[in-house]
């Protein structure tokens, strides 16, 4: 009698997740059941909604003279959360296409019946034109590994493909033992924060995920006061393109059109001054990275301060001048 029940249920509340009402005439018939018995069923739902704090509840439509859904969940994702999310990963090139697919093909697939065709037509072509990064793994069932290791704080020997010289991967991996700390997204790829076994730094060292051939546990923990553990979220503030070099506060003049987008790229600036346009910034970053990013400004930012980064940007410049002489 319970498995008829659990049935009955999971068909009246699967026609309604799906946007598909239904008469009290069409239960009756399908389950040889009484009308007495689908309004027990349907209250049975509604309080199952209720006591999981579900703002949903099935409701007789008059008008139409079917049951349907009221949908107002906010626990549950909607259309408009997985258009957004969708957009999002889209944008990211961060996954293969196979797994870009697999992920939206399950986003979709909490969407309601009507929904989910506005949803798919929307990202139809992005999707279909979809373009990954050059390196084409698959790195969710990676990731998911990283992480654990990064929960159980284990120390993990990781084969590594490092940069050469002359751009490309080196030919052979290199061997470590790490300490993971934090997975992080930066400009299309996936990043791995660690500290090398046996050396002694401030702040931990990036590895790009897909560069990361293979990794087994050693069988040994570390272990971080929580006073000392690592911040990602802080560590996203100092770091531009996921490149480090020496942490230094930086003062530059900004005199573009948009302070808005150097405040959001720059989490941790300050304006110390404003005159008609021109705006002193002062943050505080790793080298590499910023410089980076200050020279894409391209005449909207000046350098002011340490005088040892500016004369290094001034002669950045100039071997790029030179490069159009």
């Amino acid at each position: 009698m319970e498995r008829f029940k659990s049935s009955v249920l999971l068909h009246m509340y699967s026609k309604v997740k799906n946007n598909e009402s239904f008469t009290k005439e069409y239960i009756v018939d399908k389950f040889n059941v009484s009308e007495r018995t689908v309004t027990r069923y349907i209250k049975d739902l509604n309080n199952y909604f209720q006591e999981e704090y579900i703002d949903n509840k099935i409701i007789y439509n008059r008008k139409s003279g079917l049951y349907e859904l009221k949908y107002k969940d906010t626990k549950i994702l909607n259309e408009k959360d997985i258009l957004s999310i969708c957009k999002v990963l889209l944008e990211s090139k961060g996954f293969s296409k196979e797994e870009i697919e697999k992920v939206i093909n399950k986003l979709l697939c909490d969407c309601v019946s009507e929904d989910k065709k506005i949803v798919e037509n929307i990202i139809a072509n992005e999707l279909f034109n979809y373009v990954p990064t050059n390196h084409g793994k698959p790195l969710i069932d990676k990731l998911w590994d990283l992480s654990i290791a990064i929960n159980n704080q284990d120390i993990i020997e990781i084969e590594y493909f490092k940069l050469s010289k002359n751009g490309k991967l080196e030919s052979e991996a290199t061997k470590r033992n790490i300490k993971p700390l934090s997975i992080m997204f930066s400009e299309y790829y996936f990043y791995l924060a660690a500290f090398i076994e046996g050396t002694e730094y401030k702040f931990p060292t990036i590895y790009r995920v897909d560069r990361i051939e293979s990794f087994e546990s050693t069988n040994r923990n570390f272990s971080i006061d929580y006073s000392n553990r690592f911040k990602d979220g802080e560590f996203r503030k100092l770091i531009q393109f996921m490149h480090t070099g020496n942490l230094q506060k930086i003062r530059f003049k900004f005199t573009g059109n948009s302070l808005e987008a150097v405040l959001d790229r720059l989490p941790n600036a300050k304006v110390l001054e404003e005159n008609q346009g021109e705006y002193i910034i002062e943050t505080e970053m790793f080298g590499t990275g910023i410089k980076m990013w200050l020279l894409s400004q391209g005449s909207f930012v000046e350098v002011l301060e340490p005088i040892e980064f500016r004369e290094e940007i001034k002669s950045t410049i100039e071997k790029m001048k030179n490069n159009y002489i």
